[in-house]
């Protein structure tokens, strides 16, 4: 009776180990033609639609670039980071940004390099003879465009490994601009603020095209730039993490608010440097700003604010997030300390 009993016994466990394998989770891995395979890096990719320049030119589309983390295979997600190139609204291209990318990449980042409607009649800035008319169509348009380019990699973004939890966005000069002011206007802020513009140009949330806006930005990078209003920092509303690099000699951009180059009839003002600073910390909000004493337009090397972006990203990511005001090539991260 005994090996009976005990015969049941392990015919019972058997089964036990054989079902608890059946029902235990697997890992859900991304096959390629059921392989695994590294991923490489993607150009010019459509991602907005039926547009027209400022010159009343058709643009059949814009498109982006991606660029992977060394190494990244099929089998897993990456966070990203959108990053908008300068040109002072009159021209660039998303290629100036590659540098930029390259080395986002060895931090495990995928970046994504995308182009934005640029143009305006320029004359002379400088001179305060541009026109501010132009010129602010010019920056609707590229909010327009940027918040396409954002609504495009959140609903297509887990067919390119991207994990569009985790979605940042960063810019150098105008494209800095383009990074905070797409991520604070909506069209209901459109309505506010660009009265004129949302009438002429249409909306800024279906623009290009009319994707789903579902995404959420989880921090900012702005590279010497600007943001048309410090009133959109809003803990009730939008108030993202965020990372600043400015020259506090930058003839283009005030130190705090004002205008553009400095002229008066730029309006209506912007704010910069110590004004986004200063709200972000009034808002209690996670900021990191850096100004180099001496520096005009840009300020700091590739690899420092790269690296220092990589940083703050990441510990937004373990929910370590930090703020503090910096000056010269001192280190924000605490792995970083006594390495530069």
């Amino acid at each position: 009776m005994k090996k009976y009993t005990y015969l049941l016994l392990f015919l019972v466990l058997s089964c036990s180990f054989v079902y608890a394998d059946t029902i235990k989770p697997k890992p859900v891995v991304k096959h390629v033609n059921g392989t695994v395979k590294e991923l490489t890096d993607l150009k010019d990719i459509p991602f907005a639609w039926n547009l027209v320049d400022w010159k009343g030119g058709k643009v059949d589309s814009l498109s982006l670039d991606i660029y992977y983390p060394t190494g990244a295979t099929s089998d897993k997600i990456y966070p990203v980071v959108l990053i908008s190139h300068a040109g002072g609204f009159t021209g660039g291209d998303k290629t100036n940004v590659s540098s930029l990318c390259d080395i986002l990449a060895d931090y495990g980042f995928i970046c994504v390099a995308y182009n934005y409607r640029t143009g305006y009649i320029q004359n002379n800035p400088h001179a305060c003879t541009a026109d501010t008319t132009t010129l602010w169509n010019a920056i609707y348009r590229s909010m327009q465009d940027g918040t396409a380019c954002l609504r495009f990699i959140k609903n297509n973004g887990a067919g390119y490994n991207i994990d569009t939890n985790w979605i940042f966005t960063a810019g150098t000069s105008a494209g800095a601009e383009v990074a905070l002011n797409s991520a604070y206007c909506s069209d209901s802020v459109a309505k506010i603020y660009f009265p004129r513009e949302r009438a002429l140009l249409g909306s800024i949330d279906s623009s290009g095209n009319t994707l789903p806006n579902n995404y959420s930005i989880k921090g900012i990078c702005a590279m010497w730039g600007s943001i048309f209003s410090d009133k959109v920092i809003d803990t009730n509303y939008r108030a993202y993490p965020t990372m600043l690099f400015k020259g506090d000699e930058d003839s283009g951009l005030p130190d705090s608010v004002g205008y553009y180059y400095g002229c008066t009839n730029y309006a209506p003002p912007v704010y910069a440097g110590t004004g986004i600073w200063a709200r972000m910390i009034l808002e209690k909000r996670p900021c990191v700003y850096y100004e180099l004493p001496g520096a005009n337009h840009p300020a700091y090397d590739d690899e420092f604010c790269m690296s220092n972006l990589s940083c703050f990203f990441k510990n937004i990511m373990s929910n370590t997030p930090y703020s503090g005001r910096y000056s010269y090539y001192v280190p924000s991260c605490p792995q970083f300390a006594g390495e530069y």
